[in-house]
């Protein structure tokens, strides 16, 4: 059997002028970068939804601490609301004003659930809040109503019926 027509690699200047070789390799070259770059545009999608979702998220909690910052801040100008109060025998300013710290609490504890739905530790930290004015949610007309969130209120059901 003779096999005079196969060839693996011609060599020789003649074949570096061979236009159709030059051809094949630019194509190959082409097929190789195409891949490349394929690979490269996936990696910095990757990349780029990554940081997206880590830039969401430090948001989100930049959010919910500015909130609770307030919330403290509303807490040292008013220590004994933060405190929570009894409702008094005879309506007074003194609990007016208490029950619009406490609307205002309700209202910062709301944006907080909202900015971070899924976080155990600031739902601790809201019911730790709650029970110092577990008196007044009682006989709040806006628990009653419940006009306040779902998970909110929530955290509030829960409060009520802890024994403390």
């Amino acid at each position: 059997m003779i096999m005079s027509n196969i060839k693996c690699f011609e060599f020789g200047l003649s074949t570096l002028l061979d236009a159709s070789l030059w051809i094949k390799w630019f194509s190959i070259l082409a097929n190789i970068g195409t891949c490349v770059a394929s690979i490269i545009a996936i990696l910095a999608a990757v990349i780029a939804y990554k940081q997206l979702h880590a830039s969401k998220v430090g948001a989100r909690n930049s959010t919910a601490y500015s909130l609770y910052q307030g919330y403290l801040n509303n807490c040292i100008t008013y220590p004994k609301f933060a405190e929570g109060m009894l409702k008094p025998t005879h309506l007074c300013d003194e609990y007016k004003k208490y029950r619009w710290f406490v609307s205002s609490m309700l209202f910062t504890f709301e944006q907080i659930l909202e900015a971070q739905p899924d976080d155990k530790e600031w739902k601790a930290t809201i019911k730790s809040q709650l029970l110092l004015h577990k008196s007044l949610l009682k006989h709040s007309r806006t628990v009653k109503a419940r006009e306040w969130s779902f998970e909110l209120h929530k955290i509030i059901d829960d409060t009520l019926i802890t024994n403390q």
